[in-house]
């Protein structure tokens, strides 16, 4: 026990003596960082009422400051006066403040008054505090010390750093903490280099705090960014840098968010959305990434110039990258719409579930868009998997999706196809085994049933109006089939006009007997619903089961219902019979279908059989439910009949007479 006690006293013996080597210590220590580092000269110079009698003047004079052990701030000056009361007047001076053992700002001023007991004190004179990366801030005047370590500007102060510079009312700065606050109206401008024609970037808000262990800048009242002629307006906003005054990492607006000016084509913009970043990426590149409005739940743009109308688009989320000086591509996620309204034109719109807008030089030129795409273009409509729109010709490729086709369609229309194309005059082309159907349409007549139709291609303008088909075109309305090489259907006219290889079928329904159809084949096709006319030319056939007749135009005539009613034939007219073979030849020719009987008119016309009998006449009439062939004749063209039996007729022996003898003579 005793040896144990003694071990005790001993150790607190140890104790007691290094804390009084400690106390020493700090006593010689604060001693000789108040002495000064160069000759003290006595001051007896007489003073003013009310002013303090300077003790002593210091030349090169250098003080350390700390609380409790950590250093405060350090002072050097060129001279210091000392009063009797212990406070200090610098001049030309340098005072080093420090932040966690380091220094975090410089002073630089012309004067300064410090009172060492309150570890306090105030620039005479103008002042700058000098930063990292070569920043500073000017003021008439500053105060810095206190328990609560605060560096404070008197009045307002500039601020500079490499490409930027701006004012403030006023800055306060906790040493404590590291931080830095400008109030009372911040302007900020930042220049992109000086060589770079770009327009400066200012940044005006009421109040911004720094912290500068983050590189964090937070303007929780709101923030304004002014860049040319466009202005972005945000409810709270914060700046991170890469460093304490390193270059910008990324830049947070939060709230709504505000966008609008004129772009340097002239165009007006206007744009709403919520939370908004912008962040570096490597390459000296930036990312922006913009919310939906809370407001809207859109986020939203709108562009406008007497050029080019007015563009809108609108995003659930929109992303883009660029550099300092321009966009390189933004795009919208989600479900993005982009609509374009210009003068005398119908209204164009996009959507899809990702919509990109490519710029060049600055200017957006081609927009891309993928996943559920739908185009509208007046009252037609496209969906498909990847369009590619054209903003300098405003012209659009629409393409499927993996495994499915293009739909498209129109109030009263739908096809579907495996590419559409679409030019600035509205005009829409579909490619590739192009089909689809016609609603309130008729063909060769009246019909329940929709038109339908085909080809390699098709296009429409005039909302689905007028319709051109080709490749193998064809247009089909139950029975009845109009097909060609090429195809002009103008609905509102019902005109359909063929080009190229046009067959055509029709129905014919006579007085007796039961009803035909009818095929005309020709080079071209004019067909006129109203009128109920079709007008065929260039090596015209017509067809039915029981002949076959050709010539080189032909009018045809239909009822309300489609029906051939009447068929008139010009240009060297040549009809074959089939049951018969027979064949009648003239310059013209008439069908009549209810009377059932073709009228052919000539000079002559000829009728030629199997056999071998012909007969010439100009006007004949072929009765075709019976197949007989009436002549008519005329007193100046008498018709002429050449017949070949179908049976040989035995010739005659001659008849031999016996000469007669000579009278006198016997046999």
């Amino acid at each position: 026990m005793n040896s144990r006690l003694s071990a005790l006293r001993r150790s607190s013996l140890v104790l007691l003596l290094l804390w009084v080597a400690v106390l020493v210590g700090s006593y010689v220590q604060r001693h000789f960082r108040r002495q000064p580092q160069t000759e003290q000269l006595e001051v007896e110079a007489a003073v003013a009422d009310g002013q303090e009698q300077p003790v002593r003047v210091h030349k090169g004079f250098v003080y350390s400051d700390t609380l409790g052990i950590a250093p405060n701030f350090r002072i050097a000056a060129r001279e210091a006066v000392e009063f009797s009361s212990g406070w200090y007047e610098f001049h030309d001076v340098q005072v080093s403040l420090y932040h966690e053992g380091r220094v975090a700002y410089g002073l630089l001023s012309e004067g300064l008054r410090f009172n060492p007991v309150k570890h306090e004190a105030s620039t005479v004179g103008n002042a700058e505090v000098s930063l990292q990366g070569g920043v500073a801030l000017r003021a008439s005047g500053f105060t810095l010390g206190g328990p609560e370590r605060v560096l404070q500007s008197d009045g307002p102060v500039t601020f500079a750093g490499p490409g930027w510079g701006g004012l403030a009312g006023g800055t306060r700065s906790s040493l404590e903490k590291d931080t830095m606050e400008l109030v009372g109206g911040i302007s900020l401008t930042w220049h992109e280099t000086k060589t770079s024609a770009a327009p400066s970037t200012v940044f005006l808000a009421p109040r911004v705090v720094y912290d500068r262990k983050r590189a964090l800048a937070r303007f929780p009242e709101g923030l304004t960014i002014l860049r040319g002629s466009l202005q972005a307006k945000a409810a709270r906003a914060e700046v991170q840098l890469f460093s304490a005054e390193g270059d910008l990492r990324k830049l947070s607006l939060e709230g709504s968010v505000l966008l609008d000016g004129t772009l340097e084509d002239g165009s007006v913009v206007l744009g709403r959305a919520g939370t908004t970043e912008l962040e570096a990426i490597p390459e000296g590149r930036y990312r922006l990434t913009m919310e939906p409005s809370l407001e809207t739940g859109w986020v939203g743009l709108r562009l406008a110039d007497a050029a080019t109308g007015l563009r809108e688009f609108e995003a659930w989320r929109l992303v883009g990258e660029g550099t300092r000086s321009e966009w390189e591509w933004l795009e919208g996620q989600g479900l993005a719409c982009g609509e374009e309204l210009q003068a005398d034109a119908d209204p164009r719109r996009a959507q899809a579930a990702r919509m990109r807008v490519v710029f060049d030089a600055g200017q957006a030129r081609t927009a891309r868009a993928s996943e559920d795409v739908r185009v509208e273009t007046g009252a037609q409509w496209a969906e498909g998997g990847d369009l590619e729109y054209s903003m300098r010709s405003r012209t659009f490729t629409l393409l499927p999706a993996s495994g499915k086709r293009v739909l498209l369609g129109g109030p009263d229309a739908t096809a579907w196809c495996d590419r559409l194309q679409g030019d600035e005059g509205g005009t829409l082309v579909a490619r590739g085994q192009v089909i689809g159907t016609l609603q309130r349409s008729g063909l060769m007549g009246q019909g329940e049933n929709p038109v339908r139709f085909a080809a390699g291609a098709a296009s429409a303008s005039g909302g689905g109006g007028h319709v051109w088909l080709e490749g193998d075109a064809r247009l089909w309305q139950g029975t009845r089939l109009v097909r060609a090489d090429r195809l002009d259907y103008e609905r509102e006219r019902e005109v359909v006009i063929g080009r190229g290889n046009v067959l055509t079928t029709a129905r014919a329904v006579g007085k007796t007997g039961p009803a035909s159809e009818f095929q005309v084949r020709a080079r071209q096709l004019h067909y006129d619903r109203t009128a109920g006319i079709a007008t065929y030319e260039g090596d015209v056939t017509l067809e039915d089961p029981q002949a076959e007749a050709s010539c080189q135009r032909l009018v045809a005539t239909m009822d309300a219902n489609g029906n051939l009613v009447l068929a008139d034939m010009d240009g060297g007219v040549t009809l074959r019979d089939r049951a018969t073979a027979r064949v009648m030849t003239g310059q013209k020719a008439r069908l009549m279908v209810e009377d059932g009987f073709f009228e052919m008119w000539g000079n002559p016309v000829l009728v030629k059989e199997p056999s071998g009998n012909q007969v010439k006449a100009d006007h004949l009439q072929w009765q075709r439910a019976s197949n007989t062939v009436v002549v008519l004749g005329a007193e100046d063209n008498p018709s002429e009949t050449l017949y070949h039996p179908t049976k040989a007729v035995p010739t005659r022996r001659p008849v031999t007479v016996p000469t007669p003898k000579p009278p006198g003579r016997k046999p």
